[in-house]
């Protein structure tokens, strides 16, 4: 069951709150194993960095080798170390994430999100791909922009 608005509209566009998305999970990612099922766009759980015991849900926005310009900044880029993801809120104002405490370790990811099951109309809704105002700010192996690749 997915908590809070930090994924909105893609998970609980509801904006009352009155219901929340459960997930179907693919659950063979977790641990960093399988790492090659992940792709830019997908929607992951993971450990919190600062917090093992809290689980978030976010979006890969950057994979190892990417680089990517932080929200905060607009003159300087991270580059995602081997072995590790940027992971994003598409509701960036509503969302502690990479952008608070950098690329994360691929071992944090517990899950892969498939579908929303619950509500019943929310059944095999469309939840993957980056949203398009983030493009522009990803640059694939630190080359081009996902944005320009389009």
């Amino acid at each position: 069951m997915v908590s809070g608005r930090s994924m909105q509209p893609a998970l609980n566009p509801d904006s009352s709150m009155l219901w929340r998305d459960v997930l179907l999970m693919d659950k063979r990612v977790r641990d960093g194993t399988n790492e090659s099922l992940l792709r830019r766009g997908d929607i992951v759980t993971f450990r919190a960095p600062t917090n093992p015991d809290q689980l978030l849900i976010k979006r890969i926005i950057a994979l190892p080798h990417d680089c990517v310009v932080p929200l905060a900044s607009t003159d300087s880029y991270v580059r995602v170390p081997k072995g590790q993801c940027w992971v994003e809120g598409d509701e960036s104002f509503h969302s502690g994430d990479s952008n608070s405490f950098g690329p994360i370790p691929l071992a944090l990811v517990t899950g892969k999100a498939i579908t929303p099951v619950w509500p019943p109309w929310r059944f095999a809704a469309s939840i993957s791909g980056v949203p398009e105002w983030k493009l522009s700010r990803i640059f694939e192996n630190g080359r081009s922009s996902l944005a320009e690749s389009r």
